[in-house]
């Protein structure tokens, strides 16, 4: 694998949704990983230090709170960016992930995948 290649980990339980991210990032030339629950959302995070972190919260096992907060406790990973990519559109939930220290807060329904896509490698543009 090219080790200048962009790595992003999208932490997504719902397998089309997951499988769409994937093609999308890998057709810009970005490697996407997927976990589809909490635990081996970390558990891959870890390992593998993506550059970003696309993250649904309603995930199995671990929601995306837990998992998010996790990341930022650990100081090998609390610098990598993390885009919420929910269903919950409340702004609390905002809020609580935002003060959780993630980067972004999109309401899945708001923003195509194309859209989405764009914000990434703006991410990862450096």
């Amino acid at each position: 694998m090219n080790e200048n290649k962009k790595k992003v980990m999208v932490v997504e339980d719902d397998e089309h949704i997951s499988k769409v991210y994937e093609i999308k990032l890998a057709k810009e030339g970005i490697d996407a990983k997927v976990a589809r629950d909490g635990d081996e959302a970390v558990t891959m995070i870890t390992a593998e230090k993506p550059n970003l972190i696309l993250l649904d919260l309603m995930i199995p096992k671990k929601d995306g709170f837990g998992v998010l907060e996790e990341i930022k406790k650990n100081p090998e990973l609390a610098g990598i960016p993390v885009i919420i990519l929910s269903n919950l559109g409340q702004k609390m939930d905002q809020d609580r992930a935002l003060a959780l220290g993630a980067n972004e807060y999109l309401v899945k329904v708001d923003y195509p995948i194309q859209d989405i896509i764009e914000k990434v490698k703006g991410y990862l543009a450096d």
